[in-house]
């Protein structure tokens, strides 16, 4: 993916002003972390629920905090087949960063090579498991490049099962969930249901980013005045509804 130009995609917080930064000091005192979830759209896709993208924990924020993504994926494949909610993805496999509208194939080994599948879409990364007819089916996904207080790193967002000697296309979906709650999730984390209350919004070429605040007692998330709009999440939503829709 050299010299390719990607776009940056913001979260931003301002943690700098009065009130803003009276109700960190409560979250933080209160062990509450921001959880981002991220959409996608392919077969078989878990059903217990989604992996927790990222979890930052507001301990570590201060001042204005950005949050940046680029849409650059790569792909990952775990033997854990049987993945109940609560369980965490281990990403035991990962493919170098990948341009969107090429394909993999995942060799019995943990490598992979090149190719695989025809005709993936522009939009979409395709994946071919070269494992033997009869070895167990594998969970494979598309892990996001995020920047956050704590790193920049590449961490998983959707999940799906992938038979051997079968092929799969995953699209990623620029719908993104925020919410503050105190839980103690690591990414990959895969939950059911919001839980609290949160915001969603998605990123397009003519939105990059969202100015956010989280609110007093409540501890949403909705945005600052005059900025691009978010739609609230009560809590107890169902997340696969929420980021998996395409809306």
């Amino acid at each position: 993916m050299t010299g390719e130009k990607m776009t940056t995609f913001t979260m931003e917080f301002d943690f700098g002003s009065a009130d803003q930064k009276a109700i960190l000091t409560e979250l933080q005192k209160s062990g509450y972390s921001l959880m981002a979830y991220k959409g996608a759209a392919g077969p078989n896709q878990l059903t217990s629920g989604v992996p927790t993208w990222f979890s930052v924990p507001f301990g570590t924020m201060f001042g204005l905090v950005d949050i940046d993504y680029q849409p650059q994926y790569k792909l990952y494949v775990t033997n854990q087949s049987n993945i109940a909610a609560n369980t965490t993805i281990q990403m035991q496999s990962i493919s170098d960063a990948l341009s969107l509208g090429s394909a993999q194939t995942f060799n019995a080994d943990g490598s992979f090579v090149s190719g695989g599948v025809e005709g993936v879409a522009s939009d979409s990364l395709g994946l071919f498991n070269n494992r033997p007819a009869g070895t167990p089916p594998v969970t494979v996904g598309l892990a996001g490049l995020v920047t956050t207080p704590t790193g920049s790193n590449y961490l998983p967002f959707c999940a799906f099962t992938l038979h051997p000697q079968n092929s799969i296309v995953m699209k990623p979906l620029e719908t993104i969930l925020l919410v503050a709650a105190q839980q103690s999730l690591k990414s990959g984390s895969v939950q059911a249901n919001v839980s609290a209350p949160g915001c969603t919004f998605s990123f397009n070429a003519g939105t990059v980013e969202y100015d956010l605040q989280v609110m007093p007692s409540t501890y949403a998330i909705t945005n600052l005045p005059s900025t691009p709009s978010v739609k609230p999440v009560s809590s107890g939503s169902t997340i696969g509804l929420i980021v998996n829709s395409g809306n």
